[in-house]
């Protein structure tokens, strides 16, 4: 038991490490769509065409991360944070399908010699629920656990350290689920708390896999 708890902390190191470098590398190739405030469905397929390669990259270094921090969830459900890392499980669980897509079905629309826009924005509008609910359940499930690493007796880190990551993973999971709800015109408002909540997060890890409590 301790020596996969030790494997958890490696699993959730690794994929907290690699998340906020995806999430920068998307800010920075999304930032050069310029499509004005009603972009069309061709302004978005050209755009997407020649920033995919870019993207697939990351989506499979992420899909990688996404399916790790659901493992690291499962070997946790025998820590006193269960509850949190069950929350976690599930929503990286239903982010991992969106991949499918985007890897699978962006790639086969892009390859045609006339791509078709409006099949595109049609799969591109089936990621959405997926990331929305997904991330919004895996961050939110991520903020739970770290209160209640928190409030352990057997914490790894110090109660201050994994309540700001908590906070931050928390507010970082309302925002997808705001957006989910149509509350929110974007989730760049989430981003600085994803990468500051993944980072703790990952120290988490980093701690579990040296010293498993």
């Amino acid at each position: 038991m301790t020596l996969s708890t030790r494997i958890g902390g490696v699993f959730l190191l690794l994929a907290c490490i690699a998340l906020p470098i995806i999430i920068v590398d998307y800010v920075m190739v999304m930032s050069g769509f310029d499509g004005g405030a009603d972009p069309s469905n061709a302004q978005r397929a050209e755009f997407a065409q020649g920033a995919y390669s870019a993207l697939a990259k990351g989506w499979k270094v992420e899909i990688l991360a996404v399916s790790l921090i659901a493992a690291a969830s499962l070997i946790f459900l025998n820590r006193p944070s269960r509850a949190g890392w069950s929350v976690a499980a599930v929503g990286a669980l239903i982010t991992i399908p969106m991949y499918g897509i985007m890897l699978g079905g962006y790639g086969e629309i892009f390859n045609q010699p006339e791509p078709n826009a409006d099949l595109y924005v049609v799969l591109r509008s089936m990621t959405i629920p997926f990331f929305y609910v997904g991330q919004g359940l895996m961050m939110g499930g991520l903020g739970l656990a770290l209160f209640q690493e928190a409030m352990s007796t057997g914490r790894v880190l110090p109660s201050w350290l994994l309540m700001i990551g908590g906070s931050a993973c928390a507010i970082g999971g309302l925002t997808f689920l705001l957006l989910d709800f149509g509350l929110l015109d974007g989730f760049m408002i989430g981003a600085p708390f994803a990468l500051v909540g993944f980072i703790l997060t990952a120290l988490l890890g980093a701690r579990i896999a040296g010293n498993p409590a």
